[in-house]
């Protein structure tokens, strides 16, 4: 018997225990999805599944620098999690199956691309069942998340001017200038329902930073001016406690009067706004991810 012969037995043995390895191998992630925003918004959502066949799937996205990356996963099975990884630098930065975490960010120094891979246990799985899950995803600075600043203007006789609005994931900050005369005092008070919405006062002249109430933990600030200037008076939220889908309301209001002369505006007078809520509305409900 020659040798090819001989040896024929073999072969078709080892072909077919590399194709019983191959049926036995997990199956890998389609090709990674890569992530676009549209102009103007931070914010993207991805909406997919997974199962026992399928049980990853990847998506590529770049970040700018400076700019902050948030992945928010919303899904209604327990067994869904996400593994996150700087391509760029070639590490790998969290697997929720550890954390226990459905969100998670990180500031970016410089640009980089990330890889997130969604993934479920397929031993956790029935045959045919599917796991629908909504990635949330954010990329945003500072300038992301502000809006047009608002120009305050008071009526005559009337010390107090009240705004009122809301914070999203598309605007996360809101500016109001303010003009105050000299020998005036200027009156900031916050009304919200939300504890993560402050305010900050700065002097547009010097850039200097009066008052934030993020640090100063109180919703009412004043201050005596004694030449005229005009003050940017910033409300904020953390974007982080601002995904897709929910808001925060406020109402802000700017208070000017004489120096020692608080009788026209004594407490009274900054009247509880006719709304200042919050409208939370669940960042992509369950609905969203099936």
């Amino acid at each position: 018997m020659s040798t090819s012969l001989r040896s024929r037995p073999f072969a078709l043995g080892f072909a077919a225990g590399v194709l019983a390895a191959c049926i036995a191998l997990p199956v890998f992630a389609d090709d990674a999805t890569a992530v676009s925003f549209q102009a103007n918004n931070p914010w993207t959502q991805e909406v997919g599944s997974v199962d026992r066949f399928h049980e990853s799937r990847d998506y590529t996205v770049q970040v700018g620098a400076g700019k902050t990356l948030q992945i928010n996963l919303v899904t209604r099975d327990p067994n869904v999690f996400f593994k996150i990884r700087n391509e760029t630098r070639d590490e790998q930065l969290v697997d929720t199956f550890q954390t226990g975490a459905t969100t998670w960010s990180t500031q970016n120094t410089d640009a980089a691309t990330y890889t997130i891979h969604v993934y479920v246990d397929p031993a956790t799985m029935q045959r045919g069942e599917e796991a629908k899950y909504a990635l949330q995803i954010g990329q945003y600075g500072a300038a992301d998340m502000r809006s047009p600043t608002t120009t305050v203007t008071f009526q005559d006789n009337k010390p107090w001017v009240q705004a009122v609005g809301t914070l999203d994931s598309q605007a996360s900050a809101r500016d109001y200038a303010v003009a105050i005369g000299a020998g005036e005092t200027l009156a900031v008070n916050l009304v919200t329902h939300n504890p993560k919405v402050y305010f900050k006062v700065e002097n547009q002249a010097s850039g200097q930073i009066l008052v934030d109430s993020a640090t100063s933990h109180n919703d009412k600030w004043s201050m005596p001016v004694d030449a005229a200037a005009t003050f940017t008076v910033s409300v904020y939220a953390d974007p982080a406690a601002l995904p897709p889908g929910s808001r925060a309301g406020y109402a802000l209001q700017f208070g000017h009067y004489v120096q020692n002369n608080l009788s026209p505006v004594a407490a009274g007078t900054a009247a509880s706004p006719a709304s200042a809520t919050s409208a939370p509305v669940p960042a992509a409900s369950a609905g969203s991810a099936g």
